[in-house]
């Protein structure tokens, strides 16, 4: 069965071929070659590419992890330990919300009261 196509927003596309464009940027100023940076995230230099280019049919891990081994600060973050932090952060807060969303019922107001 052939893969389904991956539509992207407009937003979504921009997004990917920015990550795309910034790891290829630091992977240069790094003086990486496409097939060491395969090579360090397990990837093939095709997909490395793929990345580059922003191309959403490769997965979002191996996005992650070329972005971090070619030295591309992740949300703006340079230290790993702060990145802990907001996952942490992210984490308890995420304990707080209900498991479940429901669609609040429209109550039908009685006008004549």
């Amino acid at each position: 069965m052939p893969r389904k196509k991956i539509v992207m927003t407009a937003e979504a596309a921009d997004a990917a071929r920015i990550l795309g464009q910034q790891i290829r940027l630091a992977r240069h100023a790094n003086r990486m070659t496409a097939a060491r940076l395969a090579e360090l995230a397990d990837v093939t230099p095709r997909a490395i590419t793929l990345i580059e280019r922003g191309d959403p049919a490769v997965s979002f891990g191996n996005v992650l992890n070329a972005a971090v081994y070619a030295g591309v600060p992740l949300f703006d973050i340079t230290d790993p330990k702060t990145l802990s932090r907001m996952r942490q952060q992210g984490e308890q807060a995420l304990t707080l919300i209900p498991s479940n969303v429901r669609n609040r019922r429209e109550r039908e107001i009685d006008a004549e009261f």
